[in-house]
């Protein structure tokens, strides 16, 4: 039967005509249709659409934006093509050809006219310049389809009239097409082919969750001069709870606030004159992060969250020269989740989540210098090795993402003053420099390589801190601790300490 979108003398504008789902048409599809009795003047009819989607039977149907006969005139009437493939018999009377969605076939067909002696496509401006392909895996660079092809025919289209340019696939492929006319079909070339920028947020975000864990380490420390500072030997219980925000300068800032804490329980005793002291513990920590990115000229934001849950050992000697050595080894698991941070050709946005083992451990050796009665220098340098196991995760439509481990290997070097510390309150000020070697965050998005994302650099940090300790029989003492950091880590974090010794 007909399918018409209107039935007009005189005008007919800015008709929709849905073909799509399953349904089964034959006859003729009008975008407009007028029907000319004796005596009608003119016709304009403009901005009609036909859209064919889906999985449309119209291997028997005529496509028509505009009726033919009479005096006729029209523009912007236009044919799309959205996610459907097949044939039809005839096409005629359109301005445009728009292709916007297309299930990726290499060497595989778009449209198919059956009938191309009775069909007329060659004033139409046909527009393949925002494809977007279904499916990331199976497009290769030099891959070629037929958007259009005409039986019977070899002159159905003019090359003149054709824009092509990017394409993208899935969420993680975009690149560069061509569509031009080739034995009278037009044929779309795949000319470059690479990971899609929006990509790279997700290999930051891997960098960003294992800076954070780095950021747990120094709580570790922190422990172990807890520990140590109060001079009472004995059993010990120890927490620790840090809120920090803080900026890293991977490729585009990415912040994150969070909470970590430590809890564990340890012992001091006097070992050939010295002291030695240590714990074992348990440690958590939680972070949450925006991201803003790009995909097809159009921004959104995103949310991460990351949480880590791990425990492990320390230990410190510290002799009556002053010298010290310390250790630790930790491991836990990573939880790392993101909400819309990846969009697809079609306006669909996907997150995902992975879960990683990381391990950790560091070592460092420091000596404290007695300037007078009340004060001391400690100066230290430290060395953190963390590793973050690789994962593999797929998000949206079968695109794989395979991340590589990551390895941090943090140098620390720096000097603290204690004051007053003959006293309840003693103060203290500290100076370091840390430099990470390693921190790279690689990853693959099916065969390519996404840019590498580094934490690699130099930091600063300054620190001022309170120890509280109520009298020298006390079994508590606490300590408060302000530091900011410069460089690579941009940012602030605020430490509350307590011990007890039984």
């Amino acid at each position: 039967g007909n399918h018409n979108a209107a039935l007009a003398r005189g005008e007919a504008n800015g008709n929709i005509v849905f073909v799509g789902g399953s349904a089964k048409v034959n006859g003729d599809i009008y975008g407009a249709n007028a029907e000319f009795k004796t005596g009608d003047t003119t016709a304009t009819m403009n901005n009609n659409l036909v859209i064919v989607s889906g999985n449309a039977d119209i291997s028997n149907a005529a496509l028509h934006g505009i009726s033919s006969g009479g005096k006729i005139s029209g523009s912007g009437n236009t044919l799309v093509i959205n996610g459907w493939h097949g044939s039809v018999k005839t096409v005629d009377g359109f301005n445009n050809v728009v292709f916007k969605e297309v299930a990726w076939q290499d060497n595989g067909k778009v449209l198919n006219i059956t009938d191309g002696e009775n069909s007329s496509l060659k004033d139409a401006e046909i527009d393949a310049s925002h494809i977007h392909f279904d499916d990331a895996n199976d497009i290769n660079d030099n891959d070629s389809m037929i958007l259009i092809h005409a039986e019977n025919d070899d002159n159905e289209l003019s090359s003149s009239k054709i824009q092509s340019g990017n394409f993208t696939a899935g969420v993680a492929v975009e690149g560069d097409g061509e569509a031009k006319v080739e034995n009278g079909d037009l044929v779309y070339h795949i000319n470059g082919i690479h990971a899609a920028k929006q990509t790279k947020l997700v290999a930051e975000n891997r960098a960003v969750a294992a800076a954070f864990i780095n950021q747990g380490t120094d709580l570790i420390s922190d422990s172990l001069d807890a520990l140590s500072r109060d001079d009472s030997y004995g059993i010990k219980t120890f927490a620790a709870v840090q809120g920090n925000r803080s900026k890293y300068d991977v490729n585009s800032d990415i912040k994150i606030n969070g909470w970590s804490t430590i809890v564990g329980v340890g012992s001091e005793t006097e070992h050939n004159g010295g002291d030695f002291s240590w714990g074992v513990f348990y440690e958590n920590g939680s972070g949450n992060y925006r991201t803003y990115n790009e995909f097809n000229n159009e921004f959104f934001r995103g949310d991460g969250s990351v949480v880590y849950n791990g425990g492990g050992i320390a230990a410190r000697y510290e002799q009556d020269n002053g010298v010290y050595t310390e250790a630790s080894l930790r491991a836990g698991m990573l939880k790392s989740e993101m909400d819309n941070a990846l969009k697809d050709g079609s306006g669909n946005s996907y997150g995902y989540d992975s879960d990683t083992a990381y391990y950790g451990a560091h070592i460092g050796i420091g000596k404290v210098i007695s300037l007078t009665e009340s004060t001391d220098l400690d100066v230290y340098g430290k060395f953190f090795h963390t590793y973050n196991d690789g994962d593999s995760i797929t998000i949206g439509n079968g695109n794989e993402y395979e991340f590589d481990s990551i390895t941090s290997d943090r140098l620390r070097v720096g000097a603290r003053i204690t004051t007053n510390k003959e006293n309840k309150f003693s103060t203290y000020y500290g100076l370091a420099y840390e430099y990470e070697f390693n921190g790279d965050a690689d990853m693959r998005v099916g065969n390519m390589r996404a840019e590498t994302q580094s934490l690699q650099g130099s930091s600063y940090m300054a620190e001022i801190g309170l120890n509280y300790q109520p009298s020298p029989e006390s079994p508590w003492s606490f300590d408060l601790n302000m530091r900011g950091y410069a460089g690579e880590r941009q940012g602030a974090s605020f430490n509350v300490q307590a011990t007890y010794t039984f």
